[in-house]
């Protein structure tokens, strides 16, 4: 029988991610969610794009749009069209905003470009296959039993009329949105989960358990719910 697994938050920890795939050990038929945030933090951002490059060929495969991926196409974007420094959170919260590349550095950038090597200062330098990959991620995911997106999720809208506030950018520490009108269980990640345990609500799975903070990276089974939870190094929390 077909599995799903979501995975969540990895930012930039390849070894960590390359250790829970193997023990997933996903079939052509299997479907593995990436809940977001592949890049920033962590010291291989390259590693973690690269393997899940791979991961394509291996099984059935939905690479979901973080705010971090999020973050990195704007700049990307202005670095090509030379766009205005607070274009990016004016769009996504109606208002100006201070938002600069300095931020994106301070928040994992530098890490990222510095896992391409010495001599990467600008996005626009990443390899081709990366920068199409991450442009390719989408922003949420529908499955007969559950829904995934990596932020959260407006209980009475349809998938397709969601806000990327809501999807890519709100703290469920903030509020925790109520059950989605459809019904599904939602998997999500952003809102790290400083204690290395999820937060399991029924409705709403939340499966960001803090690896970059000494915590986990989490991966669970939709139908079974059994639930694989490894450190940056890749050792199995007993």
């Amino acid at each position: 029988m077909a599995k799903t697994w979501a995975i969540g938050d990895v930012h930039g920890f390849s070894l960590a991610l390359c250790r829970i795939l193997d023990r997933i050990e996903p079939q052509k038929d299997d479907t593995v969610v990436m809940l977001g945030d592949y890049i920033d933090r962590g010291p291989d951002s390259r590693g973690v794009i690269d393997r899940l490059l791979r991961l394509r060929s291996e099984c059935r495969l939905v690479t979901l749009r973080g705010n971090h991926e999020a973050m990195l196409l704007e700049l990307l974007e202005r670095e090509q069209n030379g766009q205005t420094n607070d274009s990016f959170w004016k769009r996504i919260f109606g208002k100006k905003s201070s938002f600069l590349r300095s931020d994106w550095l301070d928040l994992g950038g530098r890490q990222t470009l510095a896992s391409y090597g010495p001599l990467t200062t600008r996005i626009s330098q990443l390899p081709e296959p990366h920068l199409r990959f991450l442009a390719e991620t989408v922003l949420y995911h529908e499955s007969p039993n559950a829904n995934f997106t990596h932020a959260a999720y407006i209980p009475e809208l349809e998938m397709s009329e969601q806000p990327i506030q809501a999807l890519l950018y709100h703290r469920l520490r903030v509020s925790i949105p109520g059950p989605h009108f459809s019904g599904k269980t939602f998997y999500v990640g952003h809102s790290a989960q400083r204690s290395g345990n999820i937060l399991d609500k029924g409705h709403i799975i939340c499966i960001d358990t803090c690896l970059y903070g000494g915590g986990w990276l989490t991966a669970r089974e939709i139908d079974s719910g059994e639930m694989i939870q490894l450190d940056a190094a890749g050792r199995l929390r007993s």
